[in-house]
């Protein structure tokens, strides 16, 4: 009896969820032979065959599906979205429609089609799904934890403009400490109480606040449009500048700082990609790889990898103390908003403003799992349009959060799967956050408001002054 009550203790507990399950849609496998290559044989392997294969593709074995074309793959599973197959037949946009110089075909044929890819792109009924499984150890992100997190003991007395947008946030990761920009400094919340404790003047137009690893360092990234760029790191418990870092003709409109403080990345609207060192201030590499401005950094928690999001969607993931590239990842089709990593480092999470949440295995980057997260099916212009992901965290536990341009927040489980909504925002959120020590979230609006809850499924959400939203 001791033993188990030994092993209970230590919670090493591991989730694993396959990327098909719990899904009433796939109650029957839909399969290549049974299902698909009749569809194929109906209207597509008069070209796409062993003997005339245009598009140097042949889709009248499963082989040769997989095999893919002149283009390269053409499927991908679980992903219908981002296989060019898939897109060809339902006369997307971005591709040659197929069948050429005909109608699509018709709805049915359509949704077994993508029902087959979502499935795992399964051969024949009772084969195997090529899905992935994939593993969490819940308590993956807390072998770190300080003995004594890191608190503010002085902080300034500012009066800073409650109803302007905030436009960055930071929950610490052990400490019951929000930071919040607002303009002319940084606000600090205890929350455990909810009281303001007091501010840090910066001069800037702040773009990204970001903990360190321990809570021990605030970083916070910003400028002046077309004049003025930097990196400032604070010591959070004296409020004592540690570094600044960039001299920029442009705004820092997103940066980090490596787990172990040795590195501080930044992006920019020039395109360029630089790494710093901290300790000395120099900087290490600079890197024009991106084709738009860089609009979020975000490292891994485990080591120097860091990942690059830019304004067009694509995403680069380096090895920052060399400069190299690991992967280039693309699902994106608008800019990257934000991205924030598993606390075991082994998956990426990525928010766009194409309405996407795309979640990345580390291992080979490959899109585990893409999500519509805010994405809305009606004509929208500029000034209407209530599709995309303006903000997104990633809880040491696994929740995800997200905040929409449709005035939603969503709670995801670990796997992707939506857990919970709050559909009750009159603003758009800026900025939402997990507190992980209480398993509880905290929203930043674009008037200024900061909003909590009781937990990730309450039904109400709070004002962290006071009052029930």
């Amino acid at each position: 009896m001791s033993s188990l009550v030994d092993k209970m203790s230590k919670k090493f507990v591991f989730i694993f969820f396959s990327l098909c399950a719990a899904s009433s849609l796939y109650a029957k496998d839909i399969s290549y032979t049974e299902h698909i290559r009749p569809i194929f044989k109906d209207h597509c392997l008069n070209c796409h065959n062993p003997d005339k294969k245009k598009a140097d593709l042949d889709l009248s074995s499963m082989a040769g599906v997989l095999a893919g074309g002149s283009g390269g793959e053409v499927v991908k599973a679980g992903i219908p979205d981002s296989s060019t197959l898939y897109l060809t037949v339902i006369h997307d946009d971005s591709v040659e429609p197929m069948p050429p110089k005909k109608s699509k075909l018709p709805e049915s044929k359509l949704n077994l089609i993508r029902q087959w890819i979502m499935g795992g792109l399964i051969e024949s009924v009772g084969g195997k799904s090529q899905l992935r499984m994939i593993a969490f150890e819940v308590n993956a992100g807390n072998a770190e934890r300080p003995e004594n997190p890191a608190m503010p003991q002085k902080l300034e007395t500012l009066e800073l403009l409650q109803e302007s947008p905030v436009t960055a946030m930071a929950v610490s990761p052990w400490a019951p400490l929000a930071a919040v920009a607002r303009h002319g400094g940084i606000e600090f919340f205890n929350l455990d109480d909810h009281k303001k404790m007091g501010a840090l003047t910066f001069k800037h137009d702040i773009f990204d606040l970001k903990f360190s690893r321990n809570g021990e360092v605030l970083l916070v990234a910003g400028g002046r449009g077309a004049h003025t760029g930097l990196v400032t790191l604070f010591d959070v418990k004296t409020g004592e500048k540690l570094a600044t870092l960039g001299d920029e003709t442009d705004v820092v409109l997103a940066a980090d700082i490596s787990f172990d403080h040795r590195f501080v990345v930044i992006g920019t609207p020039t395109k360029m990609v630089k790494v710093f060192d901290v300790k000395t201030g120099e900087v290490l590499h600079s890197i024009k790889r991106h084709t738009d401005w860089v609009t979020s950094v975000s490292f891994s928690p485990m080591d120097d990898r860091v990942a690059t999001g830019d304004r067009n969607g694509n995403i680069f993931v380096w090895e920052a103390e060399k400069g190299s590239i690991l992967f280039s990842l693309s699902d994106h089709k608008q800019k990257v908003v934000q991205m924030a990593w598993r606390a075991d480092g082994k998956m990426l999470a990525s928010g766009g403003d194409d309405g996407k949440m795309v979640l990345w295995d580390m291992s080979d980057g490959w899109p585990a799992k893409i999500v519509d997260a805010h994405k809305s099916k009606s004509n929208e212009d500029r000034y209407t349009r209530t599709t995309g992901v303006l903000t997104l965290d990633w809880g040491r536990d696994g929740t995800i959060l997200t905040g929409g341009r449709d005035r939603r927040v969503r709670v995801w489980k670990v796997d992707g799967n939506r857990l919970h909504d709050y559909s009750n925002l009159d603003v758009l959120p800026t900025a939402v956050r997990v507190i992980n020590e209480k398993k509880d979230l905290l929203i930043a609006t674009f008037d200024g408001q900061l909003l909590t809850a009781e937990d990730y499924k309450a039904k109400t959400l709070h004002s962290l002054e006071g009052g029930i939203k």
